[in-house]
C-alpha cells in the first residue's frame, strides 16, 4: 500500500499553494486536493509529477510503499505461486 511520507497539504502551503491557488492556477483540481487532504494516494502520475515539481522533491520523498497482508495475498502470493509451479 502506498502512503504519503509527508503532509502534502502542509508542504503545499509552505510553497504558497492552497486549495484556492491550486484551483485558480489549474495546478491541481479540487478532487486531487481533496485526496491530498484525506491522505489518498490514488493520484495520477501526472499529478505526482506536478507535486514533485512544485515541492522540488523526488517521488521517494513524497510516497512510500508499506507492505500489507492484503498486498501479500492479492499480488505477491500470486507471483510466488506461479513461479513455484514453473520450477517443478
Amino acid at each position: 500500500m502506498l502512503q504519503y511520507k509527508i503532509d502534502v497539504i502542509s508542504e503545499l502551503a509552505r510553497v504558497g499553494i492552497n486549495t484556492t491557488t491550486a484551483k485558480n492556477t489549474g495546478i491541481f483540481g479540487q478532487a486531487t486536493m481533496k485526496k491530498f487532504k484525506e491522505g489518498d494516494t490514488s493520484i495520477s502520475l501526472d499529478n505526482l509529477n506536478r507535486l514533485c515539481a512544485v515541492l522540488e522533491m523526488q517521488p521517494r520523498d513524497i510516497i512510500k510503499y508499506v507492505e500489507t497482508e492484503k498486498d501479500r495475498e492479492k499480488y505477491i502470493s500470486k507471483i510466488s505461486d506461479k513461479n513455484i509451479g514453473n520450477h517443478k
